[in-house]
């Protein structure tokens, strides 16, 4: 991959960020097989899960790195953690040399909602790049150009 269809693809990743999971929830639900597991699904927001696959791709991650690599406050990813830990999606452990930091790690359960989320993921990176390939990478420069551009501002407030 080009590494222009990799920035735009970030970028769109980025603006997509707030969208509501009801748009792919159907499709996200239709992975899992456990009834009572898509009870537990259909509550939790998008930032929900989010934190759940930022756990699962990256093993003793604590709160204040989740927090960063989201861009959310690690107040919100207290809570949010507090819901996943509340549901059993994930576990906290901690480090033998290190007993005051904490670190969140998936469940069985936590892990089936990883693995189908990554399915969704990995869905939506393809129709992205689906659609990046009919421009040329002129098009492509232009296009990542404006997108950054857009992204950069509403990051900035302006």
């Amino acid at each position: 991959m080009k590494e222009i269809e990799k920035e735009i693809i970030q970028t769109m990743q980025f603006l997509r960020y707030g969208e509501p999971l009801e748009m792919n929830q159907d499709w996200l639900l239709e992975q899992i097989e456990s009834p009572e597991l898509k009870a537990v699904i259909k509550k939790h927001s998008i930032l929900s899960l989010n934190v759940l696959y930022e756990i699962g791709r990256h093993k003793d991650q604590n709160p204040a790195t989740i927090a960063e690599s989201l861009n959310v406050t690690r107040g919100g990813i207290s809570r949010i953690s507090k819901r996943l830990l509340n549901d059993s999606l994930i576990e906290v452990t901690q480090k033998t040399d290190n007993q005051k930091e904490k670190f969140y790690i998936l469940t069985s359960q936590g892990q089936l909602v990883f693995e189908a989320y990554d399915k969704l993921v990995q869905r939506i990176y393809q129709k992205n790049l689906d659609i990046i390939h009919q421009f040329s990478i002129e098009e492509q420069q232009t296009i990542f150009s404006y997108i950054k551009k857009v992204s950069e501002l509403s990051v900035q407030g302006e």
